[in-house]
């Protein structure tokens, strides 16, 4: 991993003032996993927790989404992923969970996905309960 990994945003859009973004999702958090043995994903996963609308990403032409959740990673170091299938590593800098900005730059990248070490805990998960909606913007 290199460089800041998170950094919070305080009201308002992440660019500029008018709220003019890239792409624009609604997450509904599914929980999936155990708490026990802290290996709890939240957000969405394709066919398995969570859903997301429009699901679609405007970066990558109308490619389907197909994971955006936060991984306790069985209490080791937990992490945030982003999986667009065949997406390339360019097109947008910033993607934000309500207040929870993550730079592309910041992730580990493989082949459509996007991967975010938490650096053991350094801050709170962004999506919260079962139930809850956010709203994630790629800018």
């Amino acid at each position: 991993m290199s460089g800041a990994l998170v950094k919070s945003m305080s009201g308002g859009a992440a660019s500029g003032g008018g709220g003019s973004h890239l792409d624009t999702q609604t997450v509904t958090t599914g929980a999936s996993g155990s708490s026990g043995s802290l290996d709890r994903e939240r957000g969405y996963i394709n066919g398995v927790t969570g859903s997301i609308s429009d699901g679609t990403s405007n970066i990558y032409a109308g490619t389907p989404i197909d994971q955006l959740y936060w991984d306790e990673n069985n209490g080791g170091t937990a992490f945030y992923r982003l999986a667009i299938a065949g997406a390339a590593n360019s097109g947008w800098t910033t993607m934000t969970i309500d207040a929870t900005a993550l730079t592309r730059a910041s992730a580990t990248y493989s082949a459509g996905t996007w991967t975010w070490n938490t650096a053991s805990g350094a801050f709170a998960q962004a999506f919260g309960a079962a139930g809850t909606v956010h709203t994630v913007t790629f800018d």
